[in-house]
């Protein structure tokens, strides 16, 4: 078994930065929330301990029986996560969870993706699955999903969630709405009595084979994908749902990415998110929510191989002299890091806009709350079947029309895609520095930069490539909303 360097972490407190030093504007947010920059330091203390106690010490080794067996999972280490908390971190307070927004979410990824991107991502990829159920405003499919994570850790046991979006003939062409009208996509949901019927598979799914809970995108008329898209919650233990093969990935090789296949899977009306043709809306809310977190996933790595090159870099001498006085030594590390700091900006950017001006904001107000405000959980329980679920959810609809815009939406869209470019992109230049100042040493898996540049070639491909996101850039600009499809009816 391959074990990590291990870094002395208390004797090089220039890699402990503060939450000033990772963000300066929080100075200036402090002075005006005290309360929410003290919560947010006790995320980044308690990501960053939990990064060092249980994920750095691990990380290879967990890679290691991936590599022999691409379906091994180590669900100790999801135990782990589950008794400290982190996979109900980001489940709304109303139903148990603690709450937090994209900015902690992107803090707790980063700590994590410095030691780790396999193992953060079976947390993140967990979030991304739950988020876009708690986003959609289905007050009813909130409630009766994502109190079972909460339930489940309460127990040491963690409830998995995954986001099954992209299928084999369709990969970034279901995270765009123009790419989407000319889709050939693979699932398809017939409606039936009671419910809707889903048959097809879909691929490349993070958590795929170990999730109990699946969000799903389907068109009611392959013909016609755009305008019948539609999402769905679906248990994982449904009949008729098959895991099929899990890939043997290059990198996050803890994190599985899997096949799902559909054969007659019946999924009641109930569990239909939203309305009939409100799929791509469902997935660009949960996009813009969730392409700035992986600019932090990705801004973790870079970080993880920046730590590394700088312990080497400490720590050995040629030539009589420690290599860290090179100035050429000096000179990549200098610009590694200043790639790092403008990458989380870019992150934060997006993140502070989310939280604060798109479906966070509508999901804060008392009067939109309304389904924990006027039906407690145990009223919900006990009168479910009473409670007019659609017009609770036209009512949310209906604010967040309102009160997020379509401006509003677009410049989100626009900061998340310009977040996970300049995140993942900055990643694979970092890397590649690492890997120039170790040298042959890089090669070395104990150091663990040649595992941070596999993995961080994944951050241009996930969430939409780099490619479909400077598209959704420039096109947002142009023309606002035209990714969730306004316009194109």
């Amino acid at each position: 078994m391959t074990r990590p360097i291990e870094i002395p972490w208390q004797d090089f407190p220039e890699l402990c930065p503060s939450l000033e030093e990772m963000i300066p504007r929080i100075s200036l947010i402090r002075k005006k929330d005290k309360k929410y920059v003290a919560g947010l330091e006790d995320v980044l203390d308690r990501a960053r301990n939990f990064s060092r106690r249980k994920i750095w010490p691990r990380a290879l080794e967990i890679e290691e029986k991936v590599f022999a067996d691409a379906k091994y999972f180590d669900w100790e280490i999801a135990r782990e996560g589950a008794k400290d908390g982190w996979l109900s971190f980001a489940v709304p307070k109303e139903v148990g969870g603690r709450g937090c927004l994209g900015v902690g979410m992107s803090l707790v990824i980063e700590e994590m993706c410095s030691a780790c991107a396999g193992i953060a991502n079976i947390f993140g990829a967990h979030a991304l699955g739950f988020c876009a159920i708690g986003l959609s405003l289905d007050m009813e499919v909130v409630d009766r999903y994502l109190r079972k994570i909460v339930e489940a850790e309460k127990q040491g046991e963690p409830w998995l969630f995954s986001l099954d979006i992209t299928e084999p003939s369709a990969g970034s062409d279901v995270e765009d709405a123009e790419a989407l009208a000319k889709a050939r996509l693979s699932l398809e949901a017939k409606k039936v009595s009671g419910g809707y019927l889903l048959n097809g598979r879909k691929c490349f799914i993070s958590n795929g084979s170990v999730a109990k809970t699946h969000f799903v995108t389907a068109a009611m008329d392959r013909k016609k994908p755009f305008e019948t898209f539609t999402a769905f919650v679906v248990p994982g233990d449904a009949r008729g749902l098959s895991i099929g093969r899990v890939e043997e990935k290059m990198g996050q090789k803890a994190c599985p990415a899997a096949e799902v296949i559909f054969e007659d899977v019946m999924v009641p009306e109930r569990d239909r998110m939203g309305a009939e043709g409100e799929g791509m809306l469902h997935t660009m809310i949960i996009l813009s929510a969730s392409r700035g977190p992986v600019g932090a996933i990705a801004t973790g790595i870079a970080r993880g191989a920046y730590e590394r090159a700088y312990y080497y870099a400490a720590t050995t001498r040629r030539k009589g002299k420690s290599l860290i006085e090179d100035q050429r030594v000096q000179y990549l590390l200098a610009e590694m890091l200043r790639q790092i700091h403008l990458a989380r900006q870019a992150v934060y950017d997006a993140a502070f806009y989310y939280d604060f001006e798109h479906i966070p904001k509508i999901l804060a107000e008392p009067m939109s709350r309304i389904a924990s405000v006027f039906f407690p959980y145990p009223m919900r329980k006990a009168f479910q079947n009473l409670i007019n679920w659609d017009w609770v959810y036209g009512l949310m609809r209906e604010r967040a029309e309102e009160k997020v815009p379509i401006n509003v939406r677009s410049r989100a869209v626009r900061l998340s895609s310009i977040a996970k470019v300049s995140g993942s992109d900055s990643a694979i230049a970092v890397c590649r520095m690492a890997m120039e100042i170790l040298g042959e040493d890089a090669l070395i898996r104990e150091w663990g930069v040649e595992k941070c540049w596999r993995d961080a070639k994944l951050t241009q491909i996930y969430e939409g490539t780099n490619q479909i996101n400077r598209l959704a850039i420039i096109k947002e600009l142009r023309s606002p909303g035209i990714s969730e499809g306004i316009g194109l009816e």
